[in-house]
């Protein structure tokens, strides 16, 4: 090296240094990452560092791509503000428009630590069907506040701009990886940067946690079972995720290859050889607009990535062992059947809908969920569609049951059901004396958001529990004081406002009448 160009490098440094002395004095945390100085800003008793690139932007010839690694900053970036959600058709309120610049993550850890605080990491990914949603909604405050550990929050390509499958899409990815599964790559560039990087802001990368609700969920099996020869994370916790197969949100290639077509020629890009190039040169809403109508465009089976179905992948134990946690909802669809049935429903309107959801198996499903034997018809058609999953697959049956059956044959596993009256309140509005239950995503509201002024004291306890359940499993694979699925005795913890219980994981599956829904072919 010259004389000339060692002195330069010594300047830069002497200025990064600067800059970064001149930052820590105006306010707020700071810490150096492989890409450059962040200054974060401190809410409370946690420190936070919001919108981080974790790749460069996927834009023009990189829409599609596989992630890029993220650019160096210039100077002290700013990490105060959240970044842009993913692509989708409506905003967010209180956060910037929707982007495809949107590969972000959001660190959260306790105040005053330090790189050698080496605490555990759990790294949440968000639901929304692949096609919604986004990580800022999602508040790492309370689990990093109460149980002393980081949490990270990733944005990943949503709809048809990362879940897109065109042949000239997978011969572009090594292995044919992606397959359409774009948003998948998103994530595992997320966790390489996290595994590159969480150091600095305290965190072990040798004790990193994965979790996910909803399609969230499913992208936790997905990458539980890809053939990764990277060790990114260790355990593993799937909160009303469906990964069988009788998920809407998982599809054969073939089908994601049709619809990628679909998207293609309601674009006006109408000569297969230049699918790619067409649809690259396209404004991100034609792409929208050419996207709505073809069905749900989410994950696919097939290409290196995901080679087989989850669900086959956990039964036949094809993939590393992982502890893991699996858990649902009490009440997953409790008011899925309001439009149709009304509230208070009526025995015509239970019926309408029975026939509309399970045709010719209608009266089977009545024989099951008598609405004599609830307070109300439509409870009764709302428990048949959150026990069953139908139409979706968003149900106790597929997402406790079965999974649990299959994770606890191969891998260390543990159970949580959430039931609580009231639990899915802040979710939409309802008829008057309507009791909601714990709705699909009911969870939230008490592990990964601020808790509610108007919850009760029974419900505030439920939380803290909740919160203890997943930071121990965070901190060393186990939650404390929980039952086991792969013991003598497979239990499931049922957290509840009046007190938790321990459930015989039989009893549970009786319950939710599961026996009846294998039996006819859900």
């Amino acid at each position: 090296m010259s004389r000339m160009h060692a002195r330069t490098n010594a300047v830069g440094l002497f200025a990064l240094i600067a800059a970064a002395s001149a930052a820590q004095a105006q306010s707020g945390p700071l810490v150096r990452t492989r890409q450059g100085w962040l200054q974060g800003l401190t809410t409370g008793s946690v420190e936070q560092f919001r919108g981080v690139p974790y790749a460069t932007a996927p834009l023009g010839d990189l829409r599609w791509r596989a992630p890029l690694p993220a650019q160096p900053y210039s100077g002290v970036r700013q990490a105060a503000s959240f970044g842009a959600p993913c692509f989708v058709g409506r905003a967010t309120p209180g956060l910037p428009p929707p982007s495809e610049d949107c590969l972000y993550v959001n660190i959260y850890r306790p105040a005053g630590r330090t790189e050698r605080s080496r605490l555990p990491v759990l790294v949440y990914i968000h639901g929304g069907g692949f096609g919604g949603g986004t990580s800022s909604t999602i508040d790492g405050i309370p689990l990093a506040s109460t149980q002393d550990m980081l949490v990270v929050t990733l944005n990943y390509r949503l709809g048809a701009f990362g879940w897109m499958a065109l042949d000239a899409l997978d011969a572009e990815t090594r292995n044919g990886s992606s397959s359409g599964n774009t948003g998948f790559l998103d994530m595992l560039a997320a966790l390489r940067w996290v595994h590159e990087n969480i150091e600095a802001f305290g965190g072990d990368e040798h004790n990193v946690t994965i979790a996910g609700g909803s399609a969230g969920g499913i992208a936790v099996c997905a990458l539980m079972t890809a053939p990764l020869h990277e060790r990114l994370f260790h355990h593993a916790i799937i909160e009303s995720g469906e990964c069988t197969t009788t998920s809407a949100f998982i599809i054969s290639h073939r089908a994601a290859l049709l619809q990628g077509a679909q998207i293609a020629a309601k674009a006006g890009c109408t000569d297969a050889a230049s699918f790619t190039s067409c649809l690259r040169a396209a404004p991100a809403a034609t792409i929208l607009t050419a996207a709505t109508g073809v069905g749900l465009i989410g994950a696919n089976v097939g290409g290196h990535l995901m080679p087989q179905h989850p669900i086959q992948a956990f039964l036949s134990g094809g993939f590393e062992e992982i502890p893991t946690v699996v858990g649902a909802v009490h009440d997953e669809q409790r008011s899925a059947p309001l439009a149709t049935t009304g509230f208070p429903a009526t025995i015509q309107g239970y019926q309408t809908y029975l026939n509309n959801a399970f045709g010719a198996l209608a009266p089977l499903v009545a024989a099951q969920y008598p609405p004599a034997a609830f307070a109300d018809p439509e409870y009764a058609a709302g428990a048949a569609a959150s026990d069953s999953g139908i139409p979706s697959g968003i149900g106790v049956c597929p997402m406790l049951i079965e999974q649990g059956n299959a994770l606890k044959k191969v891998t260390r596993t543990f159970a949580f059901e959430m039931s609580d009256p009231n639990g899915g309140a802040l979710f939409g509005s309802f008829p008057p004396g309507f009791e909601v239950g714990s709705q699909h995503g009911a969870h939230n509201n008490f592990v990964y958001a601020q808790l509610a002024p108007t919850r009760t004291a029974g419900e505030q306890q439920m939380a803290a529990r909740m919160l203890r359940y997943w930071g121990t499993f965070v901190r060393t694979g186990r939650p404390e004081g929980a039952p086991a699925l792969h013991g003598r005795s497979p239990s499931v913890l049922r957290f509840a406002p009046d007190g938790d219980a321990v459930i015989p994981f039989e009893a549970m599956s009786a319950e939710h009448r599961c026996g009846f829904w294998a039996q006819v072919g859900y």
